[in-house]
């Protein structure tokens, strides 16, 4: 299959093998370069915190079983009223956490590899992906996230939108940092059309919501390893991804949750899912 990406085309193989290489791409510093960041890099895009949709999704979805990739301070963490999982190698705590948060100090390659099976017995209702913000990681982050999905799960993707081509840089320069993360939702509508993807214009990086999701599908990772090799470059964002062109204010998305809500309730299929959102988006 082929795949575009900020004007770039790439022939993407799908694999036999089902077997994520994570040596790949060649490992690289986060730090960049020393060259200070000008005024205008750091200046992010948005009006509503990103804290205020999440917590507005918890309170729409309630969700029986929250995740959360990236915790850092537990601000984002802090919003879960549930059963929650928060997973970091080198969380900073500073937020009340509810008593039924259990946290886990390592990677989320760590976690799905050794203790998900222990920890995961039922589906994940809502899960935040805020980790590391490079393609590799946070592909394989919704990757393993995915595999752990029930029928209306919901994944929020942080980081979806940089507004300069300096916070898109693989190698840190400034202090809005997003990454090339913007990168998963072209891949994502192209590799998994099956999906339903809602992108949500919050301060300060942008929010993408993913639904439909299939636990029994396959297509990432017979590609991730083609997906990485070729995309784990830097590549400035289109023009349409700075100026957030097609992404929707937060206020609409309380319709897409009660539906997710009600279709986890009646266990329906992922395409009953993709289609009842469709629907919706279609009329915005």
């Amino acid at each position: 299959m082929n795949i575009a990406v900020a004007g770039e085309t790439f022939s993407i193989t799908v694999e036999p093998a089902s077997n994520i290489d994570l040596s790949l791409p060649v490992a690289e510093s986060e730090e960049g370069s020393t060259t200070p960041a000008q005024p205008e890099e750091e200046i992010p895009r948005g009006t509503t915190p990103y804290l205020e949709t999440l917590a507005t999704i918890h309170r729409v979805l309630e969700p029986a079983m929250y995740l959360e990739i990236g915790v850092w301070q537990g601000n984002s963490l802090a919003q879960a009223h549930c059963p929650a999982i928060g997973i970091d190698p080198l969380p900073d705590i500073k937020a009340t956490l509810a008593p039924e948060v259990q946290l886990f100090s390592m990677t989320s390659d760590q976690f799905f590899s050794e203790r998900a099976h222990q920890v995961l017995s039922g589906p994940v209702d809502m899960a935040f992906i805020d980790g590391m913000h490079l393609l590799e990681f946070v592909l394989r982050d919704f990757m393993y996230v995915e595999r752990h999905a029930g029928p209306g799960s919901l994944i929020v993707l942080d980081d979806a939108f940089p507004a300069h081509p300096a916070q898109a840089a693989r190698k840190r320069r400034t202090g809005t940092w997003m990454g090339d993360v913007w990168k998963l939702y072209p891949v994502l509508s192209q590799v998994r059309p099956d999906l339903f993807l809602l992108p949500i214009n919050t301060w300060p990086a942008g929010l993408l919501l993913v639904a439909g999701l299939d636990p029994t599908n396959g297509t990432l990772w017979h590609t991730y390893n083609q997906i990485v090799r070729h995309l784990s470059i830097n590549l400035d964002p289109p023009q349409e991804v700075l100026d957030r062109v097609g992404v929707y204010p937060p206020t609409v998305i309380e319709p897409f949750l009660h539906v997710l809500k009600s279709l986890r309730h009646a266990a329906a299929p992922p395409a009953q899912a993709v289609t009842e959102l469709r629907a919706i988006a279609s009329r915005l």
